[in-house]
């Protein structure tokens, strides 16, 4: 056994052009099934959207927008959304989820300064940030 063994040591063996296409081949179906998820960041304040980097934290687009307008943020299946809410006073914000099936869910989050994420794995699904029409009971 001991020679068998060593023989096969010294003599540097290779697998075969064929196993490397396989090993290639799977490597390939595995990493095409894969999916990678990508995390979209918004801050609201009282006058900006800000949307930024999740990673590097640099600002990628700042505009301008009444606080009275509704916003409306696209979540796709592969997605998640970091929502900074940053009122920078004690204040509350409705935030509608409407998911891609049509059904919908109504939250009031406080928007002092408070980050909120959407679940992965849901679908694809539409955020709407809006001033609250009702105060949130405590």
């Amino acid at each position: 056994m001991r020679a068998v063994f060593s023989v096969l040591v010294t003599r540097n063996l290779k697998p075969p052009k064929s196993m490397n296409k396989l090993i290639a081949l799977l490597f390939g179906i595995i990493a095409f099934n894969v999916n990678a998820q990508d995390t979209i960041c918004v801050m609201v304040t009282l006058d900006e959207l800000i949307v930024f980097d999740y990673h590097t934290s640099e600002v990628e687009t700042r505009q301008p927008h009444n606080a009275f307008t509704p916003i409306s943020i696209e979540v796709k299946d592969t997605e998640v959304l970091c929502l900074h809410l940053l009122d920078e006073k004690r204040r509350y914000r409705d935030v509608t989820t409407i998911w891609e099936n049509g059904d919908h869910q109504h939250d009031t989050f406080e928007s002092k300064s408070d980050v909120y994420y959407t679940p992965y794995g849901l679908g694809a699904m539409e955020i709407e940030v809006s001033e609250a029409r009702r105060r949130k009971k405590e």
